[in-house]
């Protein structure tokens, strides 16, 4: 696969750009556990001993179904569509997992390390890209992009929300609990997708309000498509990945933002040209803010970000500008 990089104002911040080439393909695990489960906390740790050095790797997200216990405290948070995810493989007892859609067969280990390396350094005719705003009421954007043919068949797209750690002491003896599922953003059976054209896009607009109960800074969105005909996972996404240009952008330049240092807001000047949208990325190269621009000077929203430094992708009408920012 041919991948060129663009470096963002000599930083360490790389965005990879891929000419309608396969993608990387995320390894997304549905892991069926039970918080009253002394089997699960018996094999959980290994579990996670196995896929954790391959965090950037893999899309991973714990459902809690009613087996063996249908008083485990996440079950109760969402009966109805913990059931319906663990309905989609007809779960009879936890622990278990599903790699891209397959289960897993029962065991100890409940993942062995050889069954889990034949999924890595897989690639995908699908780019998913999830953006997300901060804040209470969140926007979410999920861009599905064909990147390569995409096989025949019936595809559906699944979003749905997560505490990333959630820490609690449970019956079964677990402190720490990864991934928690908390709600669908879609419906829980789907919403239909076809696949867009070669290079194209298919754009999915939601948002969503946290519950009173759920970290802000540990909710999340993991959207994946799978094929409802063989149960395949193509691809998944979630808004820490780093971010894919489309291709055959190429950079004008560098812009110099003011005020900078800046608290709520600061400015971009791109001369003659009118800012389509504007993205912000964090240190680790995730895109945390998606915004709209067509003012000239182009402003550009801190409020509600971290303190730190912060990478600016400006698309113009007539070229891709790049900045960074420190937010005070």
């Amino acid at each position: 696969m041919k991948k060129n990089t663009l470096l963002l104002v000599a930083s360490a911040l790389t965005l990879s750009v891929t000419a309608q080439a396969p993608v990387k393909r995320y390894v997304t695990i549905e892991h069926f556990t039970n918080s009253r489960c002394s089997i699960c906390a018996s094999r959980n740790p290994a579990f996670y001993t196995t896929i954790d050095p391959y965090a950037t790797d893999v899309h991973h997200v714990s459902i809690h179904p009613a087996v063996p216990y249908s008083n485990c405290v996440f079950y109760q948070a969402n009966t109805t569509e913990n059931s319906a995810l663990a309905g989609v493989y007809s779960i009879q007892g936890t622990p278990r997992v599903a790699l891209n859609g397959a289960l897993i067969p029962a065991g100890n280990p409940l993942l062995p390390a050889a069954t889990f390396q034949q999924y890595l350094n897989q690639t995908s005719p699908l780019y998913v890209q999830v953006v997300e705003t901060t804040g209470s009421t969140r926007d979410v954007t999920i861009s599905l992009r064909t990147q390569d043919a995409i096989p025949a068949g019936n595809y559906k797209l699944y979003a749905l929300i997560a505490e990333k750690e959630i820490n609690q002491a449970t019956p079964n003896g677990e402190g720490v609990h990864h991934d928690v599922f908390r709600q669908m953003l879609t419906p829980v059976a789907g919403v239909d997708y076809t696949p867009a054209a070669l290079g194209q896009e298919v754009v999915f607009n939601y948002n969503y309000t946290l519950n009173s109960g759920w970290q802000p800074n540990e909710t999340f969105v993991t959207a994946y498509v799978r094929n409802t005909t063989t149960g395949e996972i193509l691809n998944s996404g979630t808004r820490f990945d780093p971010i894919i240009l489309n291709a055959g952008e190429q950079t004008v330049g560098a812009v110099t933002l003011t005020p900078n240092p800046a608290n709520a807001v600061t400015f971009a000047q791109l001369g003659d040209d009118t800012a389509q949208n504007i993205e912000l990325f964090d240190s680790a190269g995730r895109r945390v803010s998606l915004q709209q621009g067509a003012d000239n000077p182009v402003s550009i929203r801190l409020d509600g970000l971290e303190p730190g430094l912060y990478f600016v992708r400006i698309l113009g009408e007539k070229g891709l500008y790049v900045a960074k920012v420190v937010k005070e």
